[in-house]
């Protein structure tokens, strides 16, 4: 089965969100999603098939000037270890070099190897971490980032 990535809807949220809750302890909200979908620096994007409608991931992130700062990465769980979430990865990172995006930022859980361990094929590297960022644990998050300087 062949999926595309596009731009994210309204019209997608009920699937997203589904998606969210199967993946997240504290899951995003609609109100969330629906702020990245207007937001003017927010580049929500879905992977799917369009015929008939079928979402089974999706990535969020934000482009300031040069930088790229990916938000939320999820993939259905029926869908999962396909190499879906690096067919996203690939696609966001062609169409930010495109733009001139020099560095990308991330944080996450440091117990989500496999997650840890995606970014790290794409070059992302640790370079620092964030003490009790995740409110439903407490659990650290470690921040990574490609290329340039971390901040």
């Amino acid at each position: 089965m062949l999926f595309s990535i596009r731009r994210m809807n309204e019209k997608d949220l009920e699937e997203i969100l589904a998606i969210e809750q199967a993946s997240y302890r504290t899951p995003w909200s609609r109100r969330a999603f629906q702020s990245e979908i207007r937001a003017p620096h927010a580049n929500p994007l879905v992977l799917g098939q369009w015929d008939p409608p079928f979402v089974i991931g999706y990535v969020c992130s934000w482009r300031t000037l040069d930088e790229c700062h990916i938000l939320n990465v999820a993939v259905h769980p029926s869908f999962r270890r396909m190499g879906h979430a690096a067919q996203m990865i690939d696609h966001l990172l062609e169409v930010c070099q495109g733009e001139g995006i020099q560095h990308y930022f991330l944080e996450v859980r440091v117990s989500n190897e496999g997650a840890i361990s995606l970014y790290k094929k794409y070059g992302f590297k640790v370079c620092g971490v964030r003490k009790r960022y995740y409110a439903d644990t407490g659990e650290d998050a470690l921040i990574m980032q490609r290329r340039g300087v971390c901040h």
